[in-house]
């Protein structure tokens, strides 16, 4: 579902609550992050990572939209992803050689690339280029590709969700900053820290 969608179907499940006089607690969208520690396992962090990113082409509440990464291992974190993206393989969500498949409608290819636009006018670099897919195999006009956007946690293009493959890709220098980049959006819903330090995950969980 898209988050135009969700934000309708809030609305109808909302005043149907209502006219019983119940109560709703709705969650309608994520902005999800995942924090990446210096000791954290990066094949671990990778294939979480991108799984998440990727996963249903982007299109789910819970996909990993802002990627917050130590500065010590930012650069080599980057290396890895943008090479694994290379790797990916788009195309008929039935074929299990396929990693990713279509967004679900034209408006949402609208809504990609108009979010790809904004991140660039926001000072936005990309480190894996985006963009619709043509040919054959992706007749629908629907197939776009999943990419990665070096981004500060401010722009306010990074405030918004957007139901698509566009990974936010940007760095902290000490973990009481990442917790408050993770934070500082106006969505909730999941969120992870990568680490094998016991000390670093009780102070996230907390």
């Amino acid at each position: 579902m898209s988050a135009t969608g969700s934000s309708r179907m809030g609305k109808i499940v909302g005043k149907t609550v209502a006219e019983r006089l119940g109560k709703t607690l709705l969650e309608l969208g994520g902005n999800n992050a995942m924090i990446v520690s210096p000791e954290a396992d990066l094949n671990i962090v990778l294939v979480g990572a991108v799984f998440g990113a990727v996963g249903t082409a982007g299109q789910r509440c819970t996909t990993t939209r802002r990627l917050i990464v130590h500065d010590s291992i930012y650069k080599d974190v980057k290396k890895k992803l943008a090479k694994a993206y290379k790797q990916l393989n788009i195309g008929n969500p039935l074929n299990s050689k396929n990693h990713v498949g279509p967004l679900i409608d034209k408006d949402a290819v609208k809504m990609y690339m108009n979010t790809i636009k904004r991140v660039k006018e926001q000072g936005g670099k990309f480190v894996v280029q985006g963009g619709v897919l043509k040919g054959d195999d992706y007749k629908s006009g629907c197939y776009v590709k999943p990419c990665i956007a070096e981004v500060e946690n401010h722009y306010e293009i990074v405030q918004h969700e957007t139901f698509a493959p566009i990974l936010y890709l940007m760095k902290y220098k000490n973990l009481d900053e990442a917790i408050a980049m993770q934070n500082d959006v106006p969505q909730g819903l999941s969120s992870a820290l990568m680490t094998n330090n016991l000390r670093e995950a009780e102070l996230f969980l907390s």
